[in-house]
């Protein structure tokens, strides 16, 4: 995702990803060609996990032809061909080119172009390797033949990347650990007539088919486990991410759109997708394997629409999985076509400015925190965006101390955190005690006065205690007077998913956390301090693939916004 001296950093323009030999071909072929168009694009598809597994298969053939003796009549043959020591190292050169095609065929299912062309040679080395070790050329032959069809799939694997991809993870080691096992036991099922001694380790001969097993199992088990030592020691740095501008395109959207969440913009911690008529963006980042995207899209819904499509495409090159996240129901519909799993994350809380009202007796505790902060002396006023800087260390005072008494850390992503650079943009709502700020809370707003929310909202200890539901009140109130139409209270994790036996696996789980999950996280008492506003609640959610894919998707959103040692885990771009 390179950017030209035009793009601001951050922003990812859409042109930018070339598009595959198929898809140009398509453009030139006339309509009743696209029902060959639409199967070559299937195969395609299906190639690179296809392939993989027969890369795999191909280096399990060479380990378990390793751990097998040679056929009697075609080693009488090589004998008078070739010296001993060269039957040797070939020998054991396959067993490590098998383990080495293991290895490769994670990055063939990733599509990665590399792991392609490094397939090919290995395929084509095997194949020499089993033809010196014994004159097996069924086995040389099908590798040669799934180096053929690597060599026939070059637009299937487009994906870029370095070595490090490479790197075996957990779960790979766990299967090659596997693997290597299962052939061990098949070799000494094999060999079990054989008394094995010390001797056999330094046993050279054309009949010594056990002696080459052990060795080369040998040095094949000190691979995987200096593999295993490289993923636990050598881990890559997660290095601090910079802090990202806001474009001037997504600021001049920002004024104008109806949902505050876009203010969360000015945080720094995301990346921007801007549409080429500069009227739309998505605002997203990488986590793990996961390209997040928050809300949106921000804009013109046509472009927004597009750039939906446009990071599915850039997650995908890039070998890593789309995820939508704080999407309202009517973004869900745009994504229906993904073929995503849809989960409820929690509901919104949305006021109705029009209607609010302290009067009535559901109001009646609004009212007593008004009156009880008025009479202990509080007063409560916002401070406009200019004045802020000048008020930032009485401020951070506030928030240091709100921190400190809690057992987290300042979060990130969908939420934002104190910090000068973003505190300055915007308005803040203060209360006051004798001069002295006692509670606070930044102000997104959004355009044409649709809707006005709260970010951070701190406080100190010790003060009255009816302190933060006074704050709230008087910024409804405050809200109203300016004409907003709507004040968003902000999300309810966990809220409104449904407790049923027939209900999805992630609706138990949540319902179940939201329920019993309090000694974490306060969900039923963050939506009861809301409800006191009598709030309109309006669904959220998050759409990823399915599979295994949805908990990796989780775990990823969960340390975007949890920020653990403020960093991210990223792709390569």
């Amino acid at each position: 995702m390179g950017s030209t001296d035009k793009t601001p950093a951050g922003v990812t323009e859409t042109p930018d990803v070339p598009e595959r030999g198929i898809f140009r071909l398509s453009r030139r072929l006339p309509d009743w060609a696209d029902p060959i168009i639409d199967a070559v694009l299937l195969v395609e598809r299906l190639a690179p996990v296809v392939l993989a597994v027969l890369v795999f298969a191909g280096g399990l053939i060479l380990l378990l032809s390793g751990a097998g003796p040679e056929v009697f009549a075609r080693k009488a043959v090589l004998r008078d061909i070739i010296p001993l020591p060269f039957a040797e190292a070939s020998h054991l050169s396959a067993s490590l080119t098998g383990l080495a095609l293991i290895v490769l065929s994670r990055g063939l299912a990733l599509r990665m172009a590399q792991a392609r062309y490094a397939a090919m040679a290995v395929l084509i080395a095997g194949a020499a390797f089993v033809l010196i070790k014994g004159l097996d050329w069924e086995e040389a032959g099908l590798l040669l033949l799934v180096a053929g069809a690597l060599a026939a799939s070059r637009h299937a694997f487009y994906r870029r990347g370095d070595w490090h991809a490479f790197r075996p993870t957990p779960m790979w080691l766990g299967i090659m650990a596997l693997t290597l096992v299962a052939v061990t036991l098949i070799g000494l099922i094999g060999f079990r007539n054989v008394s094995y001694r010390t001797e056999l380790w330094w046993s050279f001969a054309w009949s010594g088919d056990a002696p080459r097993f052990l060795r080369a199992t040998l040095v094949v088990a000190i691979v995987v486990v200096a593999l295993t030592m490289n993923v636990i020691i050598n881990r890559p740095p997660r290095a601090r991410p910079a802090r990202v501008a806001v474009p001037d395109a997504v600021r001049r959207i920002s004024e104008t759109c109806a949902d505050s969440i876009v203010q969360v913009a000015h945080l720094g911690d995301k990346k921007f997708l801007v549409s080429p008529d500069q009227d739309a963006f998505l605002m997203y980042a990488v986590s793990g394997s996961s390209w997040v995207c928050l809300g949106g899209p921000f804009g013109n819904p046509q472009a927004g629409e597009a750039l939906f499509w446009r990071l599915a495409e850039l997650a995908d090159r890039a070998g890593g999985r789309p995820v939508y996240y704080g999407v309202s129901p009517d973004a869900v519909l745009r994504l229906l076509d993904f073929g995503h799993v849809i989960l409820k994350t929690g509901e919104v809380a949305l006021v109705d400015l029009a209607k609010f009202t302290l009067e009535g007796p559901d109001r009646k505790d609004l009212r007593y925190a008004r009156s009880r902060a008025t009479r202990d002396g509080l007063s409560f006023h916002v401070l406009p965006r200019a004045e802020v800087p000048a008020h930032m260390g009485r401020l951070r005072h506030v928030s240091d101390a709100w921190l400190a008494g809690r057992k987290g850390r300042e979060k990130g992503f969908s939420l934002g955190r104190f910090d000068p650079q973003y505190m300055a943009e915007f308005d803040v709502a203060i209360m006051e005690k004798e001069g002295e700020i006692i509670a606070f809370a930044n102000l997104w707003r959004s355009g044409a006065r649709h809707e006005m929310s709260i970010d951070l909202m701190r406080h100190l200890s010790g003060q009255t205690p009816v302190l933060m539901d006074a704050l709230m009140v008087e910024t409804i109130l405050y809200a109203q007077s300016q004409g907003y139409e709507k004040f968003n209270l902000g999300g309810a994790p966990l809220s409104g998913l449904k407790h049923h036996p027939l209900a999805s696996v992630w609706n138990r789980i949540g319902t179940l956390a939201y329920r019993r999950g309090d000694e974490f996280y306060s969900f039923e008492g963050l939506r009861a301090f809301k409800k006191k506003f009598g709030p309109d609640w309006s669904p959220r959610y998050m759409t990823c693939p399915g599979g295994m894919s949805i908990p990796r998707a989780l775990i990823d959103v969960a340390l975007l916004i949890s920020r653990p040692n403020s960093s991210l885990v990223r792709l390569p771009e």
